[in-house]
């Protein structure tokens, strides 16, 4: 979810006095960033294919799943792999440091973010399209879906029910789709989702890989198959392999 910076919080105390403040601030604020117009677009036109709206990222956000997971895949000369909502390409440039000759493919809702991230990276093995999900044609040795199975509504309200701002129906539909543009014996990573990948039908076909990685596997805010909030502290397997 996207972050708002500390040194506005005068002018939002100010706009939660106001009557409609709040909605007129973030009005202006969309008529002045065209990046917040797009995702505001995306919400309003994609509400029912989209997961995380907001495109934060950053490099080497990874570093030790992005390692385990190069070492994986270094027998194959050419490894396929799928950044799912891969933003501006931050992922994809992070994992080209590693394989340099893979061929990655970045998917993602926002037309703006994508061709940010095809500026920063004109690799001739890199690929980047609008899309929500992977043509049904592909298959990939690895697919990363990682900070895009959440919502921003669930992490600031916080709700003890997830079904009305994000079913689990809607990530079970997602990741049947991943498994199937995964080949057997390829590579699956999900990490800060807001569900857990071992209570989908697929995930009972994968297995989990022995990784040393609290920081990212902690669990904060997770809901089970039925909508129902999870205790948090759960350390969650980020990275599976398809049987």
């Amino acid at each position: 979810m996207s972050r708002a910076s500390p040194s506005l919080e005068p002018l939002r105390q100010i706009a939660r006095a106001i009557p409609g403040g709040m909605a007129l601030g973030r009005w202006l604020r969309r008529l002045i960033d065209p990046d917040l117009r797009a995702i505001h677009n995306l919400i309003r036109t994609e509400g029912e294919r989209l997961f995380q709206p907001f495109p934060d990222t950053f490099e080497e956000r990874y570093p030790a799943l992005f390692d385990a997971l190069a070492k994986r895949l270094a027998d194959l000369p050419s490894p396929r792999i799928l950044s799912f909502g891969c933003s501006s390409g931050a992922e994809v440039r992070s994992l080209r440091r590693r394989m340099p000759d893979a061929r990655i493919t970045g998917i993602d809702l926002n037309p703006r973010a994508l061709a940010k991230a095809r500026r920063a990276d004109p690799h001739r093995l890199s690929s980047y399209r609008c899309a929500a999900g992977p043509d049904p044609a592909d298959q990939f040795d690895a697919i990363l879906a990682l900070a895009v199975f959440r919502h921003g509504a669930l992490e600031t309200e916080r709700p003890d029910d997830c079904s009305d701002i994000f079913p689990f129906a809607r990530f079970e539909r997602a990741i049947a789709a991943l498994d199937a543009s995964l080949v057997p014996g390829g590579w699956l990573a999900i990490a800060n989702s807001h569900f857990r990948f071992s209570d989908t039908v697929a995930g009972k076909r994968y297995d989990a890989a022995a990784l040393d990685l609290p920081e990212v596997r902690r669990a904060k805010l997770v809901y089970g198959p039925q909508g129902r909030r999870l205790p948090e502290g759960e350390l969650l397997p980020v990275l599976f392999r398809k049987a």
